[in-house]
């Protein structure tokens, strides 16, 4: 018998009153289970201690149905806080997941996320390949569109001097036959500077043994788009 329709599949979904319910009751008699095994360990330690003269008699005397409210009390206030820090939980996590959509006459279609304040596109680079753009605000703002303007513009004058740079030795690639590096993501900064992290292919393709240990290429740009700095990053851990 069912106590209501539900599919338990999406109960994680989204905050609702029969997701609380569905926690609740997995957490009531989680406790109702556990309970009454950790109240038989404790009656068989207390009959030992009886036994041995350390507690006295009646010290351990409780009525049944006593031993039994205390856990169905216990089991409800444990249901109740698990399933309302789950839904407050589903809702944090909500708000992360929010987007909300755009589109600006330079940058193209974007997505706004409420949560952390940002904004995201995949604009198109003069080599036809989409790149992810993100920065902070609402939407693109004017500075930011002409910048992204005068980036591309300046593209191969800039992805030449970011190259070079990365590529002059020693770095972490020195041995293979050949390095092209294409940007995968760029990131414009509220103070105006631009960050370049780049995707990268090498000849032979199993330079590294895994994509955790290949390094990471970067470019820094003021926000004239001089170029400030590079950086192979190593990958965590």
């Amino acid at each position: 018998m069912k106590f209501f329709n539900y599919d338990t599949a999406s109960a994680f979904d989204r905050p609702s009153v029969q997701g609380w319910m569905v926690v609740f009751v997995c957490g009531f008699l989680t406790v109702c289970i556990i309970g009454p095994v950790l109240g038989m360990a404790l009656w068989l330690f207390a009959m030992l201690l009886k036994l041995l003269h350390v507690l006295p008699a009646a010290a351990w005397d409780v009525p049944l149905h006593s031993a039994i409210r205390v856990i169905l009390q216990v089991a409800a206030v444990f249901g109740a806080l698990l399933a309302t820090v789950m839904m407050l939980e589903l809702k944090r996590r909500k708000r992360q997941e929010a987007r909300i959509a755009g589109h600006h006459p330079i940058i193209g279609d974007f997505e706004h996320s409420p949560f952390y304040k940002t904004w995201y596109a995949r604009p198109v680079l003069p080599t036809g390949k989409t790149v992810r753009l993100s920065a902070y605000g609402s939407s693109p703002s004017e500075a930011q569109a002409t910048q992204w303007q005068q980036f591309i513009a300046r593209y191969d004058e800039l992805m030449s001097a970011s190259t070079e740079s990365l590529l002059n030795e020693p770095h972490p690639m020195e041995g293979c036959e050949a390095i092209t590096l294409t940007p995968g993501g760029i990131t414009l900064t509220p103070d105006g500077r631009m960050h370049v992290g780049f995707e990268l292919a090498t000849v032979p393709e199993d330079f590294w043994k895994s994509e955790a240990e290949e390094p990471y290429p970067t470019a820094s740009f003021t926000a004239e788009l001089k170029l400030k700095s590079t950086e192979w990053l190593t990958p965590y851990g």
